[in-house]
């Protein structure tokens, strides 16, 4: 896999002639994009178990106060809760998503690395096998928009994860190669996109239900 992911980056950066970054740029939309599908409803998934966990808030709360004293009897009798109600106390859809991204990430790592070391400047940088810092800050301009528009069941913002998502970002992304900025920014800019189309379709169907 490795490979031919090496020999698209190869074939682009020849349409381009030879610059290695749009190549980057074009190969990390193309995969982004292709995960896309997946990733959306993986995150309506995650959005519809997060209204259900809401929506029984009140009965987990009422059974809390009532199992106190009682810990493990407690938390059997929310489970079982949930479990009536199709929600879920550990959101998997997350987890999945995450699975799902990890090996292509690793691969187009790989990949990237060895494609931008020794490369030249691309835009305003001067060369992609060191950081960038206006890259970087594009990325988390990006990661914070994400974050911050992210529809949730709480209906607003959480400000902590907000800081929390940029701080990550921010710490991973300050000694990478702008070769593997590049990717970044595209994943975050289609992760921007996916969280605008998870909004609108949010604001529809709150609009239907007024109805």
């Amino acid at each position: 896999m490795n490979d031919i992911l090496a020999s698209s980056m190869s074939h682009l950066a020849m349409l381009f002639d030879g610059n290695m970054g749009w190549a980057i740029l074009v190969l990390a939309l193309s995969v982004r994009l292709a995960l896309l599908p997946l990733t959306l409803r993986l995150s309506r998934k995650m959005l519809s178990n997060q209204q259900k966990i809401k929506a029984l808030q009140a009965q987990a709360d009422a059974i809390k106060e009532r199992l106190a004293a009682k810990p493990a009897e407690m938390f059997a009798a929310i489970s079982a809760l949930y479990k009536a109600n199709g929600a879920h106390v550990i959101d998997r859809s997350s987890f999945i998503g995450l699975l799902v991204q990890l090996p292509v990430f690793g691969l187009l790592y790989k990949a990237i690395s060895n494609a931008s070391s020794g490369t030249g400047p691309f835009l305003w940088m001067k060369s992609l096998a060191t950081p960038d810092a206006a890259l970087t800050a594009i990325v988390l301009l990006l990661t914070a928009i994400s974050a911050y528009y992210f529809p949730s069941a709480a209906g607003g913002p959480a400000m902590f994860m907000v800081v929390v998502q940029v701080l990550v970002t921010a710490f991973i992304l300050w000694k990478l190669s702008a070769g593997l900025g590049l990717y970044w920014v595209a994943s975050a800019a289609v992760g921007a996109v996916q969280t605008f189309v998870l909004r609108h379709e949010r604001r529809r169907m709150a609009a239907a239900a007024a109805l």
